[in-house]
């Protein structure tokens, strides 16, 4: 597959999980590709592996919240490249609690990586895109932001911030830049074995799933991988939901 020939697609929390499967679609189409993220280790590990796939990786250690590693991961891309076609925002941030117990640092830090970061980014970035005449942004959101979610009142709410945000986005730079989202459900990442250690409980999570199984990060990466290319030319400002039917059962958390 070629559909990224030629092309350079930048990843946030590239490092595992979703953002490191997305990375090897993208790697594997033809892509030039550079992730984040904030944990050294994990990045360089990361880009060891994805180098197997192609040499047209780079990984840079940022935090997206902060304004000053943003632009400068952005600038050291637009010079090792010369531009950025696509742009996914996938870092995420997750504190959980209830909300009479959340403290205020833990709520801020929701909204830090998931709505910020993602504002950052697009505005760093837009302009170019509108200068070479063209863009595709996909955001990861999740379904806490579509129902309301015990102990995720934050994180839910950062979520659903950013599936309004990505419409915004999608008609204000509409023709030039596509700007889409896909809303996942339980998908099977680091992330999730540490919010459920319990196997018990991954096993209840995937009972409660109309397909009786939570998702792999890849069945999550292809429907990014579409959004990106060209072949979702007509789509934009939408969110896909890829939750294995959950949302679409009133019966699922039975």
């Amino acid at each position: 597959m070629s559909w990224f020939e030629d092309k350079v697609i930048y990843i946030t929390g590239g490092s595992a999980g979703i953002g490191k499967a997305i990375a090897k679609k993208c790697l594997n189409a033809g892509a030039s590709v550079v992730i984040t993220g904030r944990n050294k280790k994990n990045l360089d590990s990361a880009v060891s592996e994805l180098t197997e796939i192609s040499k047209n990786i780079l990984g840079h250690e940022a935090d997206v919240s902060n304004h000053e590693q943003v632009s400068a991961s952005v600038t050291e891309t637009l010079n090792a490249f010369g531009k950025i076609d696509g742009l996914v925002n996938n870092a995420p941030s997750i504190h959980t609690g209830l909300l009479q117990d959340l403290s205020y640092e833990a709520w801020r830090t929701n909204f830090k990586a998931n709505l910020d970061g993602v504002f950052l980014l697009c505005q760093k970035i837009l302009p170019q895109m509108h200068t070479i005449g063209s863009g595709s942004i996909v955001n990861i959101s999740s379904v806490v932001g579509l129902k309301g979610t015990q102990y995720m009142g934050a994180y839910g709410a950062a979520k659903a911030g950013l599936v309004n945000l990505t419409q915004t986005m999608a008609i204000e730079n509409a023709p030039i830049v596509r700007v889409n989202c896909i809303v996942p459900g339980a998908v099977m990442t680091p992330a999730t074995t540490r919010a459920i250690p319990d196997e018990d409980m991954l096993k209840h999570t995937a009972k409660t799933i109309p397909l009786k199984r939570i998702a792999d990060p890849d069945e999550i990466a292809a429907p990014v991988l579409f959004l990106l290319s060209d072949q979702a030319s007509f789509i934009t400002g939408q969110s896909l939901i890829v939750d294995g039917g959950k949302t679409a059962d009133l019966n699922a958390g039975n």
